[in-house]
């Protein structure tokens, strides 16, 4: 499946959502069921299939703490993980990356508004062969390349990336139906396309590319692009954690955490991950939004 298809699927996705979850949830917008409090009781949590991991990790270390707590994991595609939220079939949701533009249209008409926290950081990286010689790209050309203007190059993705489809989109002000690419099943066979052909390239989530590590893609046989801003001008980055935290790498994306504002359970966990889960975020490919404080005890 090329983007263009993917774009088309996750357009209609979205506009199925509009109509009949709006009204439910003007209906009862308040999640929070009898007897919750911020750290106990029940709910689902819906993450985007690649968060799936560091989702469980935080939920682990939070029962650690509060074990009347119970929080399940619901993984969807990215395309379909706020929709999960809308239909009440979970209390929170954790995406990884904004809202879309039809996104942001619809969940600004709800009556309630939710309530959207950063909690990571990650990144758009892009990867070529080991013996593409190319040094460096700009996200201009980047988005030239993935608009199809590069000529005999192939951009990959992995199916479904919706939340790195949609970056570009409002980068470079480009409409899903304009951006060309080719889909992969999974990140390794992504790695593993790449790596055949010096004019081709992929795009994935630098999270997505150290789980890969981890599951034993060889990465030997690639490399990444540093990137620069707009212009070729500007100077070119890796998407190392220093570079990612600091916001000198210009594909920065966020981490969100989204729940209804009301709902006690789902506002606990926020809280739990915006403060002492970010130590998760520190042993995990993600990067943690803020700092997290060290105590030093002198002897």
């Amino acid at each position: 499946m090329n983007i263009h298809a993917l774009s088309k699927k996750a357009f209609m996705y979205t506009k199925l959502m509009l109509l009949p979850f709006s009204l439910l949830v003007l209906i009862n917008c308040s999640q929070q069921q009898t007897g919750d409090t911020a750290r106990s009781g029940a709910m689902t949590l819906a993450a985007d299939s690649q968060l799936e991991k560091i989702a469980k990790t935080q939920v682990e270390m939070f029962r650690s703490y509060y074990p009347e707590a119970k929080v399940s994991i619901l993984p969807m595609a990215p395309v379909k993980t706020m929709e999960r939220l809308l239909d009440k079939s979970a209390r929170a949701a954790l995406i990884s990356g904004d809202f879309d533009a039809a996104e942001d249209s619809l969940f600004s008409e709800l009556k309630t508004p939710l309530r959207k926290e950063p909690v990571a950081l990650d990144a758009v990286v892009c990867i070529a062969a080991r013996t593409n010689p190319v040094k460096t790209l700009s996200v201009k050309e980047l988005a030239s390349l993935v608009s199809g203007k590069g000529q005999s190059l192939t951009i990959f993705v992995k199916k479904d990336d919706y939340r790195l489809i949609s970056v570009f989109s409002r980068l470079e002000d480009l409409k899903k139906n304009e951006l060309h690419a080719w889909s992969c099943s999974n990140d390794i066979e992504l790695i593993d396309r790449v790596s055949a052909s010096n004019n081709a390239y992929g795009l994935l989530f630098s999270s997505s590319l150290e789980s890969a590590r981890i599951s034993g893609a060889d990465l030997e046989k690639i490399k990444l692009i540093p990137v620069s801003g707009k212009s070729t001008e500007n100077k070119a980055y890796l998407p190392d954690r220093e570079n990612i935290f600091e916001g000198l790498y210009p594909l920065v994306t966020t981490v969100y955490y989204v729940y209804y504002p009301g709902d006690a359970l789902a506002a606990g966990f926020g809280s739990w991950i915006s403060s002492a889960g970010q130590k998760a975020f520190e042993r995990s490919p993600y990067i943690p939004f803020r700092l997290t404080q060290r105590t030093i005890i002198l002897r």
